[in-house]
């Protein structure tokens, strides 16, 4: 009996118990980055030496299309980044348009800061971005990143919420030299929707 029994114990200690609820950590990341079409809401903060700024966020990504909706507080604006590999355009609180090849050197001439949009659109994801090697990354036991450092930024996901099963960043913090972006999302929704 007293072998039975230990042989019972020693079997269901073979295999892990898991949450019904908990995702696989490898399909986790790989389903993360084969999503094509989302949506992040929130709030983004943006310091850069003495000056700060902030404003109400909306992400969109439709395949190979992105658009990036500021809405500075207090009747400032909205702000419009829109585009694709190809093309970017940036729509301004007073209805005019510019238009670059570069989302990241259209931002830093009318904005006066910028961000890698391409990167970005990863690392709001909490992935590596796929077109350089990270310097260093620090994962959690699940495998997915807290922090590193891509592009010269430093990028570190500081909450995660679980959508659709998928464990996604909620607040995030990334700087390079003396600017600094927060970005809080409220809401992601995955798919078309």
């Amino acid at each position: 009996m007293v072998l039975l029994l230990a042989a019972l114990l020693a079997g269901c200690a073979a295999e892990p118990i898991r949450s019904p609820s908990a995702p696989d950590p490898t399909t986790d990341i790989q389903s993360i980055a084969a999503i094509q079409n989302w949506t992040a809401v929130g709030r983004v903060a943006i310091q850069r030496g003495n000056e700060g700024w902030s404003a109400s966020l909306q992400w969109r990504k439709r395949g190979a299309k992105f658009q990036l909706r500021l809405t500075a507080p207090l009747g400032q604006g909205t702000y419009q980044l829109s585009g694709d590999d190809a093309q970017v355009e940036l729509v301004m609180p007073d209805g005019s348009r510019y238009y670059a090849a570069n989302a990241q050197a259209l931002m830093e001439t009318h904005l006066g800061w910028s961000i890698p949009v391409a990167g970005a659109e990863y690392w709001l994801r909490g992935l590596v971005a796929p077109d350089s090697a990270p310097n260093h990354i620090n994962r959690d036991a699940a495998g997915r990143m807290l922090d590193m450092e891509q592009q010269g930024w430093r990028i570190s996901v500081l909450r995660r919420v679980v959508i659709d099963n998928l464990s996604l960043p909620s607040k995030l913090f990334m700087h390079i030299s003396d600017l600094k972006v927060r970005i809080a999302i409220s809401s992601w929704k995955l798919g078309n929707t």
